[in-house]
């Protein structure tokens, strides 16, 4: 036994730790067990407490100042979104989720019918919320226009609902449109300040960090907006004679949560410590520094195909959404990159929250990362790296266009990795299901933004593939050479490759009986395209020989699963056209791939 194996019982340190990592890396680098965040901060193998010795100073008590741990209620509010453009429909969905539990509702408006409810008078807000106790249930408003505010103002007749949100958002309506925010801006100081004193338990101004999330933003970026656009609405309060305590009351904050769990609950660990930060210097007292969290799970990590897995998607979101400390959580269902959500798609997106808070007990337990060497690191390096951003904004001529350049590097960069499947989508770039049923839902023609900080959606490249590909049926043969344990692990790689292009595979399950079975097998398909899958073994006796039959029985394309090295002159002379191995573009594969297939747009 190796000296240093260690024993049952035995102490150990971090020596001998990593010198048993060391024998298991067989000689590879240490940094390959390093991850990054978007942001590049390192992800280590292991934590030490020595990483965190000033973080009882910092994070505090759970309800206490800075509020790293929370803001110390009890779990958190279920608050689901409504933004079916029938105000009836509207209303029975509301209800039924009232039902089911819910706590509070999203109401999404737009006048037009296009990106939410068509709601454009006192009577069409009666409707859609007709039934709704508003003190039980409290309604936040989203994408909200000064007249939808005055709409539920109005509603509201002067009594104080807690947990109502009217969320107007001047900054945020300046980043998704490119109009201009000074007109907008001063009419929401000017409501805010004026039914503040007649609504004080009420929220006016929304940060919605959300819209740079969206558009690709790393968590460090969210962050840097989110406390740059929340000092713009403290001053702006300000010229209203409105206290900072007031101004604090005033504003909260609408973040997605995307599924990487621990980094996201560091994420919004890491937004109140900041935004505690910016409030004491502000001049607020201690028990007015807690950033309300409204976490949403986020939609750019949503999928069009193999829908079912969001629902595994949804769920890491809103675990980490809830071990971060969010005050109010909203799930979106499973179809929603489809389309408007069956009862069923409903159903299962606010049970998500239920099973979360109470068969796993989330809901009781007050900051469960809390303690956890790694989270507390992180929740700090996020927290410098966006303070340090959100001064780069405060200080900058132009803060918009700086931040959409940052948004735009952050965005290529998680796009490259996603096309090299260094990170994969499950259903889309990994395991994709060619034959899978969608689950039901009601198509929509909903407008998306097209300006600077338009939303993405990660798996979009390789679902336009895909979507070219389902008209043309496309099929490629594997010529598959040995046993299957040889050619096993490449052929399966490159299946799915392929499907997640939309293009099916025409291959045996076992070993052909010889090269002559292979080709007349090949002949059979009725194919023109044609894969060469084995081991270097075999690529070096037979592969040449093997792509020159393929041709000469009528294949039009031939590739080669694996690195050519030296030899790829050779082969291409033999008539391989195209090698397929990992770490190369797969966009640019597929599409290589479906123009031999003749795939069209």
């Amino acid at each position: 036994m190796s000296e240093t194996t260690l024993q049952l019982g035995e102490a150990a340190d971090e020596a001998d730790w990593r010198a048993l990592v060391e024998q298991g890396l067989k000689g590879a680098s240490w940094a390959r067990l390093v991850g990054k965040t978007a942001d590049g901060i390192p992800l280590e193998p292991l934590y030490r407490e020595p990483d965190i010795h000033t973080a009882t100073d910092i994070s505090g008590m759970p309800g206490a100042a800075p509020y790293v741990r929370g803001s110390g209620q009890s779990g958190w509010l279920v608050r689901q979104s409504f933004a079916h453009p029938d105000v009836e429909r509207t209303n029975a969905e509301i209800l039924a989720d009232l039902q089911g539990g819910v706590g509070a509702i999203e109401l999404v408006i737009d006048s037009e019918g296009k990106d939410g409810v068509a709601i454009n008078s006192a009577s069409d807000l009666d409707h859609a919320l007709a039934g709704v106790i508003l003190e039980a249930a409290p309604v936040s408003l989203g994408a909200a226009s000064e007249q939808s505010a005055m709409l539920l103002r109005d509603k509201l007749k002067g009594v104080a609902v807690p947990g109502t949100a009217f969320n107007l958002d001047p900054l945020g309506t300046h980043l998704l449109t490119g109009a201009d925010p000074t007109e907008a801006a001063l009419a929401a100081f000017l409501f805010t300040a004026q039914t503040t004193r007649d609504l004080p338990g009420a929220r006016y101004l929304r940060v919605d960090a959300r819209i740079v999330h969206e558009a690709g933003a790393s968590e460090a970026q969210e962050i840097a907006y989110a406390l740059h656009s929340g000092i713009t609405y403290l001053r702006g309060l300000e010229t209203r004679a409105l206290g900072i305590e007031d101004s604090a009351r005033a504003i909260g904050f609408a973040v997605s949560v995307g599924p990487d769990a621990l980094i996201e609950a560091a994420k919004l660990r890491a937004l109140r410590l900041c935004w505690a930060r910016v409030l004491e210097a502000s001049g607020a007292g201690p028990e007015y520094r807690a950033a309300h969290i409204h976490a949403f799970t986020s939609r750019r990590m949503m999928t069009r195909y193999d829908a079912w897995t969001n629902i595994l998607r949804v769920t890491s979101a809103a675990f980490a959404a809830a071990v971060g400390g969010a005050d109010e959580i909203t799930t979106y269902p499973l179809t929603d990159a489809l389309g408007h959500p069956s009862a069923f798609a409903r159903r299962v997106a606010r049970n998500t929250q239920h099973v979360l808070a109470e068969e796993c007990r989330l809901g009781h337990v007050a900051d469960p990362a809390g303690g956890a060497w790694f989270v507390e690191k992180l929740t700090r390096e996020i927290a410098d790296r966006a303070w340090s951003l959100m001064q780069q904004l405060q200080t900058h001529a132009a803060p918009f266009d700086l931040l959409q350049t940052q948004v735009a590097e952050a965005r290529d960069r998680r796009r490259a990795v996603i096309a090299t499947r260094r990170e994969t989508i499950t259903g889309v770039t990994d395991f994709p299901l060619l034959d899978a049923a969608l689950p039901d839902f009601e198509p929509t023609d909903r407008r998306l933004p097209a300006g600077n900080f338009a939303p993405i959606r990660w798996a979009a490249p390789f679902e336009a593939l895909r979507a070219k590909a389902e008209v043309a049926n496309p099929r490629v043969f594997f010529a598959t050479l040995g046993t299957l344990p040889e050619f096993g692990p490449r052929t399966q790689w490159s299946r799915n490759l392929f499907a997640s292009g939309g293009v099916a595979s025409v291959g045996p399950e076992d070993a052909y009986a010889s090269t002559d079975a292979l080709i007349d097998a090949f002949r059979a398909s009725k194919t023109r395209v044609a894969i060469i899958a084995s081991n270097d073994t075999h690529y070096a006796e037979h592969a040449e020989n093997a792509a020159q039959r393929l041709k000469a029985a009528g294949a039009d394309w031939v590739l080669l699963a694996g690195k050519p090295g030296d030899r790829e002159n050779a082969l291409r002379t033999a008539g391989i056209d195209q090698f397929v191995f990992a770490g190369q573009n797969a966009l640019t594969d597929l599409e290589t791939l479906h123009a031999a297939l003749g795939v069209s747009a």
